[in-house]
């Protein structure tokens, strides 16, 4: 799946989660975080965050060249 259509497919996740959080606690309060909403939010953050942990991923395992490249040949 492209990156771009991940972030916008976790945004729209992220506003259900939130407006399923949002009704839970209106129903019962004292329940605190522990709903599902707080979960799909969870998921959301997941699948947005993924896109930029492959990029600083990728960044740190790329082969560094050796300072002396240059002058080897």
């Amino acid at each position: 799946m492209d990156d771009a259509v991940l972030q916008r497919f976790a945004v729209v996740l992220a506003l259900v989660g939130a407006a399923l959080h949002a009704t839970s606690l209106a129903e019962n309060p004292s329940q605190g975080f522990v709903t599902v909403g707080f979960a799909v939010l969870l998921l959301a953050l997941a699948l947005g965050g993924g896109p930029v942990a492959r990029d600083l991923f990728e960044a740190d395992t790329a082969p560094a060249e050796s300072p002396d490249a240059d002058e080897q040949s």
